[in-house]
């Protein structure tokens, strides 16, 4: 997945007044699909998001759904659940969750184990490689 600086992502979205998360979320839905396989097309998800109502329900699942693959993929799991709900239903939370869910994409795979677990890292690895094989 493309790493993106999360800071310059807030700045982009407030120059823009929003308009840049609306091509982030494109591509990173793109990303994620193709990385996962699972998920709706890109031009699927920006139109569910432009019907008013089912935007707010479906934005929210969106984010529960986008940070379980994340996880899926190797990213460290969090508890951030509650936080990115109520923060989802804020004008706020349109600035930082989607930069909450761009960081945990930069840090995927970066997940530091001791070295004990080295062989448990190893399995993961080559787990994660099984389903994305081409």
């Amino acid at each position: 997945m493309k790493q993106r600086k999360v800071g310059l992502m807030i700045l982009w979205a407030c120059l823009t007044f929003g308009i840049y998360y609306v091509v982030w979320n494109y591509k990173f839905q793109d990303e994620v699909r193709e990385e996962t396989g699972k998920g709706i097309m890109p031009w699927g998800h920006i139109l569910i998001s432009l019907v008013p109502l089912v935007n707010i329900v479906y934005w929210i699942m969106w984010i529960f759904t986008i940070d379980s693959r994340l996880t899926f993929m190797g990213a460290k799991k969090s508890s951030l659940g509650v936080v990115y709900l109520l923060l989802s239903i804020t004008i706020i939370g349109y600035l930082f969750v989607p930069a909450m869910l761009q960081n945990k994409a930069n840090n995927l795979g970066t997940i530091d184990l001791p070295q004990k677990d080295k062989t448990q890292t190893e399995l993961r690895v080559d787990k994660y490689a099984k389903y994305f094989s081409k």
